[in-house]
C-alpha cells in the first residue's frame, strides 16, 4: 500500500499515512484527528488528492519532499471569479428566460387585439345616469309592451295596445340641450302658444285639435284662457318619438311640462300633457267612483297600505298616485296583481325614477266591494310620462 508523507494540519507534526485511490481520510498516528486526504468535484465524478497530500514519486514513495503550507493566492478577479460561478450563470439564463417568457406573451396580446381577434366582452345592460337635479329621471333602456290586465274580482279587461311604452323626461338646466337654438320652431311655437289670449288663437297651435276642441273649451271654462305668464323656458331632451321636451317656469316659481310634437301642420303643443288633462278631475273621480276605467295622468312612487278589500300584500302591489297637475293633492292608492307583465312595468319605472315621483298615464277603476274613495285598480299604463299624442290613445278627454 503507497505511503504518503505530509503534514497533520490538526497537530502540524509530520506524518506518514498509507493511502489507496479510495482512501477520503486517515486518522493521524499522533493526535488521532481525521485528516481529509481527498475530495470530490463538483464538474465531474473523478475523485481528486487533497491539497494537503504532497507529491510523491512513482518509483520513491518514501521520498519525503518539503510540502509547503502558505496560503496561495486564487487567480483572477473575485468578481470575475463569482461570475464564472456555474450557479450564478444558472440563475441568469433562468432569469432572463422568464422575461423574455412574459415580453413574448405581451407582445402576441397587443398583435391580437390589434388584428380584432381578441375583443372585449360586451356590456350587458346600459348604466343608468342619475341626474340628482333633475325632477324626473330619463331612462334609455327599452320595455316591454303593454299588456292588457284582468281585474279579480271584476274581470274587468284593458284593452290591449301592442306600441311600446314611451319614455318621458324632466332635465334641470344644467342638463338642458344647448345645442338647439334659442328659435327653433318647437320652441317659437310654445312661446305663441302661451301668449295666445283667445281660445281660438290657442288651439291653432294644440295637437288634434279638432278631437280635443270639447275638454279644451271645457277646462277653459275653470281656468284662466289668457296668456300664460312665464318667467323661462327651459330645454329638455328628445324623446324616441322626437317630440321636444321643455320646461316652463311659471311666474310663481313653479314649473311645468310641455311637449311639441310633429303633426302634418307643423310642430304643434301637446295640450292635454301641458295640463295634466286626465278623463276626469281628481276629486270628481274620488267621489264617483267610476268603475269603467278611466285615464289619468299622474305621478306615481312605491307604497304599502294594504287595507280592506286590498289587504293581501303578497299578491298585489301597492302604488301611491297623485295628479300631475296637482302633487300635493290628496292621494289615491292603486293596486296591480303581482307576476304579470303590467307590474313588471310599473316596478320598471318606480326604480328607474330613482326615488322621484315617477310620471305615468294609467287607467284605473275602482272596485264595487271598496267602500273607500283612495283605493282602486290600475288596469293599464298607458305611456310613461304623460305625451300621448304619439300612442295612439284612444277617447282622451271624454
Amino acid at each position: 500500500m503507497p505511503v504518503a508523507a505530509l503534514t497533520c494540519p490538526h497537530c502540524e507534526t509530520p506524518v506518514e499515512i498509507q493511502v489507496t485511490a479510495v482512501t477520503r481520510s486517515r486518522p493521524c498516528p499522533n493526535c488521532g484527528k481525521t485528516i481529509m486526504l481527498q475530495v470530490a468535484g463538483r464538474e465531474s465524478k473523478t475523485k481528486r488528492k487533497a491539497l494537503l497530500v504532497g507529491p510523491t514519486s512513482p518509483t520513491d514513495t518514501m521520498e519525503k519532499p518539503e510540502i509547503s503550507f502558505e496560503p496561495q493566492q486564487l487567480p483572477g478577479d473575485a468578481f470575475e471569479r463569482m461570475c464564472a460561478d456555474p450557479q450564478i450563470l444558472r440563475m441568469r439564463r433562468l432569469f432572463y428566460g422568464s422575461v423574455g417568457t412574459i415580453l413574448g406573451l405581451i407582445l402576441i396580446a397587443s398583435t391580437l387585439q390589434w388584428m380584432g381577434v381578441w375583443k372585449s366582452a360586451p356590456q350587458t345592460a346600459a348604466p343608468v345616469i342619475v341626474d340628482q337635479n333633475a325632477e324626473v329621471r330619463h331612462i334609455e333602456e327599452a320595455v316591454p309592451p303593454k299588456l292588457a290586465v284582468d281585474i279579480p274580482d271584476k274581470g274587468i279587461k284593458a284593452a290591449p295596445v301592442t306600441s311600446a311604452v314611451k319614455k318621458l323626461s324632466f332635465t334641470s338646466t344644467l342638463k338642458k340641450d344647448e345645442t338647439m337654438p334659442l328659435t327653433s320652431e318647437p320652441r317659437l311655437v310654445l312661446e305663441k302658444f302661451l301668449a295666445a289670449n283667445t281660445i281660438e288663437e290657442r288651439m291653432k297651435l294644440v295637437a288634434n285639435a279638432t278631437a280635443l276642441e270639447e275638454p279644451l273649451r271645457h277646462y277653459y271654462e275653470k281656468h284662466p284662457a289668457g296668456a300664460v305668464p312665464y318667467e323661462e323656458i327651459e330645454y329638455g331632451l328628445k324623446s324616441q318619438e322626437n317630440f321636444t321636451e321643455f320646461r316652463v317656469v311659471l311666474k310663481d316659481g313653479t314649473k311645468r311640462f310641455a311637449a311639441v310634437v310633429p303633426t302634418p301642420d307643423g310642430p304643434m303643443v301637446d295640450w292635454p300633457s301641458f295640463v295634466a288633462l286626465g278623463d276626469l278631475d281628481w276629486e270628481q273621480m274620488k267621489q264617483t267612483h267610476p268603475t269603467t276605467p278611466v285615464l289619468m295622468r299622474v305621478l306615481a312612487a312605491p307604497a304599502t297600505n294594504f287595507t280592506g278589500h286590498f289587504s293581501d300584500a303578497d299578491s298585489l302591489r301597492c302604488v301611491q298616485l297623485v295628479p300631475a297637475g296637482n302633487p300635493s293633492a290628496s292621494p289615491v292608492y292603486g293596486y296591480v296583481p303581482r307576476g304579470n307583465d303590467l307590474e313588471r312595468q310599473i316596478d320598471y319605472h318606480l326604480r328607474s325614477a330613482g326615488g322621484e315621483l315617477a310620471p305615468l298615464t294609467v287607467r284605473i277603476c275602482y272596485s264595487t266591494e271598496s267602500t273607500g274613495n283612495d283605493q282602486a285598480w290600475i288596469t293599464e299604463l298607458v305611456v310613461s310620462g304623460w305625451v300621448t299624442a304619439l300612442a295612439g290613445t284612444a277617447g282622451e278627454g271624454e
